[in-house]
């Protein structure tokens, strides 16, 4: 009787760290959305709305909060999607943050509601998954530790 080698045992690769922040940060927005959705967390009326009284929102803005975290979610099935998803949204959420510094015309202030709170807010996050993202598409997914 011939003894064979024990069969060598790949351990399977679980999702990667840019999918996992992908997921958290699309849950964030959809909690986030959720929030400004519900009229006691949300304060004041029409145009004044604010989030726990401190960040400034709108309809639209609450629209696209949702559809970031739809979207991150559904992005997070592999790691170059999930990485490619935080470079665009931490562009798109970059140049949001820019704009509030910027005195914009009030249709603009209407759909896209920036105070100081959500300047820094929208600024802080946009650059986050910018690195977060941009990082691992330098790294590359073939080269995990």
């Amino acid at each position: 009787m011939a003894t064979t080698e024990p069969e060598a045992r790949v351990p399977k690769r679980g999702p990667a760290p840019v999918q996992g922040m992908g997921m958290l940060i699309g849950l964030l927005f959809l909690v986030l959305g959720a929030f400004e959705l519900m009229p006691g967390v949300t304060v004041g009326d029409g145009s004044a709305r604010s989030l726990f009284g401190v960040f400034a929102v709108s309809g639209p803005w609450t629209l696209v909060h949702l559809l970031t975290g739809a979207a991150a979610v559904f992005c997070t099935r592999s790691s170059r999607l999930a990485a490619w998803f935080l470079v665009a949204a931490g562009t798109g959420y970059a140049v949001a943050g820019l704009a509030g510094l910027l005195p914009l015309p009030s249709t603009v202030t209407d759909v896209l509601p920036m105070n100081t709170a959500g300047v820094c807010l929208a600024l802080g996050l946009g650059t986050a998954m910018l690195i977060l993202g941009a990082g691992w598409l330098r790294r590359g997914p073939g080269r995990r530790r």
